[in-house]
């Protein structure tokens, strides 16, 4: 009887200790992002896109647009992130051999683009 009882105990502790550990490591979707640019870059991933805001064709909400590859890929400049109320971020990217630069304005609820620049 006293084995028993030391399996159940055991096996208590097992099943609690597989369900603690899928409750803090589960299936989750890590996103290191420490620096100050990649937290900025995943606001403008998760954040909803103002779609009156899209002055380029290219700028569409699909997940290949220029829009998030430009996001993903290119590099971020802090133009004014402290205005009020709303930041303003730059970010220079490069696709099919033209230079993209595009302002985001950043607000509470949504990422707005104000200008997008073609250079060669």
């Amino acid at each position: 009887m006293a084995f028993l009882r030391r399996l159940l105990f055991y096996l208590i502790g097992v099943g609690l200790g597989i369900a603690l550990y899928y409750m803090i490591w589960g299936d989750r979707d890590f996103d290191f992002a420490y620096f100050p640019s990649a937290r900025v870059k995943k606001v403008f991933r998760t954040k909803t896109l103002d779609s009156n805001s899209l002055v380029h064709d290219a700028l569409d909400l699909s997940k290949d647009s220029l829009y998030y590859k430009a996001i993903v890929d290119g590099t971020l400049d802090f133009t004014d992130p402290r205005k009020k109320p709303c930041g303003e971020y730059e970010i220079a990217f490069e696709h099919q051999r033209h230079t993209y630069e595009i302002l985001l304005q950043n607000c509470k609820d949504t990422v707005r683009v104000l200008d997008v620049q073609i250079t060669d």
